[in-house]
């Protein structure tokens, strides 16, 4: 067995816009001890640490770890659905940067069928608990915040450069108000009540 660990984690299941985006992150037990600051849960940590640490990842080649991004498109979702569409983006994660004697952790309950040859396993709330699982989320997170800030600049109304597509109140008004974009998910409620209520 290899003393790589694989850590995958997802962003943006429950946003109502755009892309979800999944991080496969590959390094070996030893590898955090030497990085100059800690890593943990992207949801415990600041925007700008958060930035800080992607740029450091994205910036430096290293063999001491890679990782692989996948997003699945808003397309993607509303013709599978959220969670195929995250399953199939994180396999293809996954198998991406593994070789077969590495230990994949995915972040949740549900294991891709695609990995069920390899030494992987499920585990909740893993991205408090496992660094690789920490690191893909703070990927995954920074990555998918870039996008919907280029979204926002197309539909700045809905402030996606604040709310990352997610329903807040502020969000929910908006759409209220002005109506459902091209990148909102139209299979997601409130949004395909929207839709069913303006077609009455």
């Amino acid at each position: 067995m290899s003393d790589y660990i694989v850590g995958v984690d997802e962003v943006g299941r429950g946003s109502l816009v755009g892309s979800a985006v999944v991080c496969a992150f590959r390094s070996d037990k030893e590898f955090f001890q030497t990085l100059p600051f800690n890593i943990v849960d992207s949801k415990k940590i600041s925007q700008k640490k958060r930035e800080l640490i992607y740029d450091y990842f994205t910036t430096n080649k290293s063999l001491s770890f890679s990782y692989k991004i996948v997003v699945a498109k808003k397309k993607e979702i509303e013709q599978k659905n959220i969670h195929i569409a995250i399953l199939d983006s994180m396999a293809k994660a996954a198998i991406g940067i593994s070789k077969m004697t590495d230990h994949i952790i995915i972040d949740g309950k549900f294991l891709p069928t695609e990995l069920k040859n390899y030494h992987a396993k499920t585990l909740v709330k893993a991205d408090l608990k496992i660094k690789q699982v920490s690191a893909a989320s703070i990927i995954a997170k920074v990555y998918r915040d870039k996008i919907l800030k280029k979204l926002h600049l197309k539909e700045s109304f809905y402030e996606w450069d604040k709310n990352a597509g997610y329903g807040t109140k502020n969000h929910l008004n908006a759409i209220t108000s002005m109506g459902i974009s091209k990148f909102h998910r139209k299979t997601y409620q409130p949004i395909s009540k929207l839709i069913t209520k303006l077609s009455t």
